[in-house]
């Protein structure tokens, strides 16, 4: 259920989400052997200090604990220069039983500066497929992928279909499935 690892309290599309999420792992269990399953998010921006000049965790207005006698002088965290956006992408070791565990597998962490390394649908389609290559799983002719609901990854959008098109001709794909969860 979609509903379980979120905070939100409701969304309209949970039935049709978690439905789904149930069907693309029904068909990954059912061709395992032919199949990568890949689960991919970005995370939420880290702001970064500069050295000597650390940032403030809290937000403005907030009381925090430091020790007698001691001045809390740090930035303020809205003001930052530097920040690192983590990019998760998660290989499934698919089960063998549509009740096994689709949270186990290997995970690739990537951390990217927001100014010089902007994202886009094409930058992420790149780093799925050199992924791929490295973990020497393009053999198989099948890829699903189960995203986030962020504008780099929102499947209706023509530019995420255009990058899911090159990503399916560079591994020479015979199915591929895009499926992302509600925003």
């Amino acid at each position: 259920m979609v509903q379980t690892r979120q905070l939100r309290a409701f969304h309209p599309d949970v039935h049709y989400a978690s439905a789904l999420f149930r069907y693309e792992k029904e068909f990954a269990v059912k061709f395992r052997k032919i199949t990568n399953l890949i689960f991919l998010d970005d995370k939420h921006r880290c702001k970064v200090g500069e050295p000597g000049f650390p940032v403030a965790a809290v937000e403005r207005g907030k009381k925090v604990v430091v020790s007698k006698d001691t001045t809390f002088a740090v930035a303020d965290h809205d003001f930052t220069k530097i920040g690192i956006i983590p990019s998760v992408a998660m290989i499934c070791n698919i089960p063998e039983l549509i009740n096994g565990d689709f949270y186990a597998g290997k995970v690739h962490i990537g951390l990217k500066n927001p100014i010089f390394q902007p994202f886009s649908p094409l930058r992420h389609a790149t780093e799925l497929y050199h992924l791929l290559l490295d973990e020497e799983l393009v053999d198989k002719p099948v890829l699903c992928l189960y995203t986030d609901g962020g504008p780099d990854h929102h499947c209706t959008y023509t530019r995420v279909q255009l990058s899911y098109i090159c990503l399916f001709i560079a591994l020479d794909l015979d199915h591929f499935v895009a499926i992302r969860t509600p925003l």
